[in-house]
């Protein structure tokens, strides 16, 4: 199991990278190894995605994920998947120091259902977290 965090503050309105993290159809334009998403269910505050990324092989997952616009939290937690175990995790986006920043807390705990080694989970979740974020924030800032 990997569990990561991540903090930053982002140039991006609060309201405007809330909109990217819940645009779930959007990711394979800009996250990288999102090959396609599958928004199978969407209601107010609650969707059901399934993703298809590439992560050493490729693989797919499908989450139960919670949006809450008011307290800037979007949640997820694992459904089924044909390599994941577990995955659970979380946004939380405050506003920053002006209107146009935004801080946010980035969690996820995962674990795979084959054995991988410590070390390459590790550089997978941890090393690629600050890439993954800056992806999001360009999106939000230019829709690219």
């Amino acid at each position: 199991m990997a569990k990561a965090e991540y903090s930053q503050t982002v140039d991006v309105p609060l309201e405007k990278f809330f909109d990217t993290i819940v645009g779930y159809e959007n990711y394979p334009q800009f996250v990288e190894g999102c090959k396609k998403v599958e928004v199978e269910r969407k209601a107010a505050g609650h969707a059901v995605v399934k993703y298809h990324v590439s992560m050493m092989k490729d693989l797919w997952y499908r989450l139960e994920q919670t949006e809450d616009r008011a307290s800037g939290k979007m949640s997820w937690k694992l459904i089924d998947s044909d390599t994941l175990k577990s995955n659970v995790g979380e946004w939380t986006l405050k506003p920053g120091k002006n209107p146009n920043q935004t801080d946010i807390d980035y969690k996820l705990d995962i674990e795979f259902n084959i054995p991988v080694p410590g070390f390459i989970l590790s550089k997978l979740v941890k090393g690629s977290l600050p890439a993954m974020v800056k992806s999001f924030e360009k999106f939000a800032k230019t829709g690219k």
